[in-house]
This record gives C-alpha cells, structure tokens and sequence, in this order.
C-alpha cells in the first residue's frame, strides 16, 4: 500500500531518476506470492487504477512503464475483489480521451495533446479488455458488453493520434505491451462481426474507423500473413448491406485501407496471391454495385475519390520501394481491375497513371 500511495503522489514529478526508483518498487510487487496479492487485489486493483488513471499521459512510449502497469492491473483483475476497479480504471482513461478528440464539440478550450494515449497505451488497454470480453478471469463474463464498447473506442484513437505517436525504433522487437498474434485476430473478428455489421450506423461506422486504426497502427511483419489474408477474407466475404449506405462508405474506406498498406507488401510473394486474387475480385464488385446504386449519391463520389487514390498509388508501387518486380506486377494487375470498374461508369478522369500495359 506505500508503494501505491508514493506512486500515486510523486509519479508526475519530472525526474528520471526518481521514475526508475518508482518503477523499481512497482517490480517488487508482481512478484509477492499469488497467494498473498489475491488477499489484497482489491487495494491492489484500486491503486493501479488510480496511478493509470492520473498517469498514463506520463507513459508516452515508455515500454517499461506500460509492460508495468499491466502486469500490475493484470494481477489485481485474477480476482474478482480487484476485478471492478482495473475496469472502472481503464474505462476512465478512455472516457477522458474520447472527451477530449479532435473534432468534437467537448474538447473545445483543451488541450488533447495533454490527454494523448501513446500506441503502446493502446496495445496495453486493448490487451487488458480482450481478456475481460473472454472471461480470461476466473471465466467472469459480466464485464464482455462494456468490454466490447471500449474495445471498439481504443482503437480508433491510432487514427487520430498515429502521426504523432508511431512506436519509436529504438523499443525492443518484442516487449509486453505488443499486440500478440491470437489478440489481433481476436480483435478484428470481434469489432468486424460485432460493430462493423450492426444495423446501427453509428457503430458500424465506429467499428470501421477502428480497424482502420488497427491497420495504420500494425506493422505488416508483425502479424504472420496468414492472420492478415485471414483478415482480407473476413472484409471481402461479409459487406454490408448496399442498401446502408453509410456503413458501405465506412466499409469502402477499410477496403481502401487495407489495399495500400497490405497489397505492395502482401503480393510480393506468389504463395499469397491467389487469396489476394480472391479479395481483388470480390472488392471489384463491391465498387460495382456501389457505381451503380446511383451517380447522385454520396456513395458514388467517395468510391470514385477512393478507388482513383488505390489505382494511382498501386500503379506507382516499385517506384516508392513499396514492391518487389513480382509484386509490382501483381500491384499493377489490382489497379487495372479496379480501373476497369471506374472506366464503366466513366469515372476515371483523375487517373494520374496512363500508360497502361499492353
């Protein structure tokens, strides 16, 4: 409980010196006897909530003070008398950001760069909250709805704060804080089934903001390829409904997404270009009957605006480093189908690329 209260009262005092100290005592504690922390996870619980509540701003990209607080907010949830304040603790960082994003009415007068979660904040949230909508504790399911709510808020923070929070080079490969493999796959499928494919605009549009953030936030060697054409086959084969339009839009901008950051790179190898094939052809048709739901449609103008971005970048991928000569080949294959679609309708008048294979 010392340990706790100094945390809480000298965390926020600018010295390095003094912030390795702290960590240190921090360390003791994860490795108390479990015996022992389950008597006290709820002071346990209440005290890690406290210091990430008041101090994950402080965190930044600090690997060591991330992988810390989860094993600790980890130690206290195993038990169900810390369970409530870890989650009461996480869901008050993210209803503080979520106040204060860029664009919305409420964050005006403040300052969100104070009140910024870095990406490996991201992982760590995300991690913790994967674990509650499992019932990984104890298999308590009481905490999967809300769980779930979060789960599709935390990571669309990478979209609005990706630029000025990309994970330093000099982090470890591999530390604590990261995604693993079974987390993102977990966390794609759950946001995919259970927010981008709700009837309910809203969350169907939040659900694919945040898989965009998933994927601007992911490093493509990071996730085995298998988990990303599985993640390509999942988008292609369940589109929303043509006849919701809003959710299409949402969807068309993951679509787009997921062509530029995963294709120059995906398609360098022919083993996997016959799932990207498969995504190729079924995203072609979803454009399709986008361009032909109608032209005076909001729909309409965002699937040519995106669709001419992807052809025009796919078209360039060897000359930015993006693709091998093989991927090059199959990049330049992608644009043509989704060329083709545009050239129906007559809707390719901002291709920049026009020297065309024979």
């Amino acid at each position: 409980v010392a340990i706790l209260r100094s945390q809480i009262h000298f965390y926020d005092i600018e010295n390095c010196r003094l912030r390795e100290e702290l960590n240190r005592s921090l360390r003791l504690i994860t490795q108390l006897p479990s015996d022992y922390l389950h008597e006290v996870s709820d002071r346990l619980g209440c005290g890690s909530a406290i210091i990430l509540r008041g101090c994950f701003f402080l965190f930044d990209e600090r690997a060591e003070d991330w992988s810390i607080i989860k094993r600790l907010l980890d130690l206290a949830a195993q038990d169900s008398s810390g369970r409530g304040f870890v989650f009461d603790g996480i869901a008050s960082v993210i209803d503080s950001i979520d106040y204060t994003l860029p664009g919305t009415e409420e964050c005006i007068g403040i300052d969100s760069n104070e009140l910024q979660l870095s990406q490996c904040g991201v992982e760590v949230i995300a991690s913790l909250l994967l674990r509650y909508r499992d019932g990984s504790y104890e298999g308590d399911l009481s905490f999967r709805v809300p769980a779930m709510s979060y789960i599709t808020k935390v990571y669309s923070y990478s979209q609005h704060f990706g630029t000025s929070n990309e994970v330093s080079s000099e982090l470890p490969a591999k530390n604590e804080t990261a995604l693993q493999e079974y987390e993102f796959h977990t966390m794609v499928t759950a946001i995919y089934k259970d927010a981008c494919l709700s009837p309910e605009d809203s969350i169907a549009k939040r659900g694919f903001e945040s898989l965009q953030g998933i994927v601007l936030s992911t490093k493509v060697e990071s996730i085995p390829v298998g988990k990303w054409l599985d993640f390509l086959d999942m988008v292609a084969s369940n589109s929303p409904s043509i006849s919701v339009q809003a959710a299409r839009i949402s969807s068309l901008g993951l679509i787009g997404r997921l062509f530029l950051t995963l294709m120059p790179e995906l398609s360098n190898e022919k083993d996997n270009w016959s799932q990207l094939e498969d995504f190729t052809i079924s995203s072609a048709s979803v454009v399709n009957e986008n361009l032909r739901a109608g032209r005076a449609t909001a729909l309409f103008e965002t699937t040519v605006e995106t669709i001419t971005n992807v052809v025009n970048v796919l078209s360039v991928a060897k000359q930015m480093s993006m693709a091998t000569a093989e991927g090059e080949s199959f990049c330049a294959w992608v644009s043509e189908t989704l060329l083709y679609e545009l050239e129906q309708v007559g809707a390719c008048g901002g291709i920049t690329n026009t020297n065309r294979p024979e």
